[in-house]
């Protein structure tokens, strides 16, 4: 299927070509006035301009995009990773800090409401202590 791109891409490339050909090949100074004037060779070299270059980008840009689409799909990936939360390098991630409680050695829980002084109130053994303390 890499070949449609390529194939869609001959159409629009040809109609240009032809149109740009006729406008300034002489091709449309068939009666006796000697053709159109100035203008409208213009005006049919700009639209037939367009169509040359959506011919040659449907031509050669599956080519030249093959590197950067796997590039933006490696850093879509990347993205994701980390919207998810799983960075897979271990290396960057915060270090996990758990604190105890110095009077009964119970874990501090994730849910520990915590003062800005730093004090807080284990929920084993219900005494306070201070974080920046122990």
């Amino acid at each position: 299927m890499q070949f449609l791109p390529r194939l869609i891409g001959i159409v629009p490339l040809g109609v240009g070509l032809s149109v740009l050909g006729f406008t300034w090949g002489g091709g449309m100074d068939g009666g006796p006035g000697g053709g159109p004037p100035v203008f409208f060779k213009l005006f049919f070299s700009f639209v037939a301009l367009g169509f040359v270059l959506f011919g040659l980008a449907a031509f050669f840009g599956p080519s030249l995009l093959k590197g950067q689409r796997q590039q933006l799909l490696d850093a879509a990936r990347d993205l994701a990773d980390v919207a998810r939360g799983d960075s897979g390098d271990t290396s960057q991630q915060r270090p996990q800090v758990g604190y105890r409680c110095p009077n009964c050695g119970a874990d501090l829980g994730d849910g520990a409401d915590v003062s800005p002084s730093g004090d807080v109130k284990c929920d084993y053994c219900k005494r306070w202590f201070n974080i920046h303390q122990s």
